[in-house]
């Protein structure tokens, strides 16, 4: 299975940490955040990513190269503007003929791959997200799952004084071929905005995966300080 590794933003909430390098540069423990999402794929016995990416593109390519110090092979896909989570990987129509991965590049993982590409087999739905409590659920995109683990609503960000069940998207997921007849042959779009709702306003299934393992987003530069204070459960 590919991985697809989203990292073409500008992170503007992580500024001024981000006006020198893209997000999946910025250090984590000593070493870039992306690094540490290559070999987690790799502990999972993923061995082939493709890198979307825009903003500063040219450190990860002279850091990285082709992957083959981390046992990985690494290709690229550069967009000249951007063009969203969706618009970057509808790029990838092409290359994407089995099922694939998505992660986005600003997350610190440590979750148990396996266990979700096996929920994801269990199922023929064309997508697969991966969802958990938050900590940060003001400031969270939302889901709404049924007894099922179907996905029956997105509602976004919660509104202060009123009930939600918190569970967020994670924006780590599986998808198969099939979401490519949902995304715009051309222009910028998104996944969480745009082409998952979608979807269901069509009542075609999304399924969601259900976990409380560590998925962290380190989007503003608080919660980047807060997992540079953590300790690291594996030696990276």
């Amino acid at each position: 299975m590919k991985a697809i590794i989203l990292g073409g933003g500008r992170g503007e909430r992580l500024r001024p940490l981000t006006d020198d390098r893209p997000k999946p540069m910025l250090e984590i423990w000593g070493k870039p955040l992306l690094e540490h999402l290559l070999k987690w794929l790799k502990r999972y016995g993923l061995s082939e990513a493709m890198l979307c990416l825009g903003y500063r593109h040219e450190q990860v390519r002279r850091y990285f190269g082709d992957g083959d110090k981390w046992g990985m092979a690494l290709s690229y896909s550069i967009e000249d503007e951007p063009l969203g989570t969706a618009g970057a990987v509808k790029q990838l129509e092409g290359v994407l003929d089995e099922d694939f991965l998505i992660v986005y590049g600003d997350l610190y993982i440590d979750m148990d791959l396996k266990a979700l590409l096996k929920f994801h087999a269990s199922h023929p739905h064309a997508a697969t997200l991966v969802v958990r409590p938050s900590e940060h659920p003001y400031d969270s995109d939302l889901a709404v799952l049924d007894k099922d683990n179907r996905v029956t609503a997105l509602p976004g960000k919660p509104k202060h004084g009123h009930d939600f069940e918190n569970l967020a998207c994670a924006a780590v997921w599986v998808l198969r071929p099939a979401i490519f007849q949902h995304i715009p042959e051309k222009g910028p779009s998104d996944f969480g905005r745009d082409i998952f709702p979608r979807m269901l306003k069509k009542h075609v299934p999304i399924m969601g995966y259900r976990t409380s393992e560590l998925l962290f987003d380190i989007g503003t530069g608080e919660r980047y300080r807060e997992i540079n204070l953590q300790k690291p459960k594996f030696d990276l």
